[in-house]
């Protein structure tokens, strides 16, 4: 599974949303996250690759494509 699918698929097991998320939704006006989603989705990315995102990390990214250069350029996951 591409990366992007895996992303998307987590916000959309993490959140309850009507909206179709695609890579360019974005995390806060589109889909209105609070910090409890934010922290969700933040531990099963976590989870799901190994790593340990920091809440700045987080806080720089706006909709999934940009969560897929983090964990690509940061973390190096492929």
């Amino acid at each position: 599974m591409k990366i992007l699918d895996k992303i998307i698929q987590i916000i959309i097991e993490n959140i309850e949303t009507e909206i179709a998320i695609s890579a360019t939704t974005d995390l806060h006006h589109d889909l209105d996250l609070d910090s409890f989603d934010v922290l969700m989705i933040m531990n099963e990315i976590d989870d799901t690759y190994g790593i340990s995102l920091t809440d700045d990390d987080f806080a720089k990214v706006k909709n999934p494509s940009e969560i897929v250069s983090l964990l690509t350029e940061k973390y190096q996951i492929k």
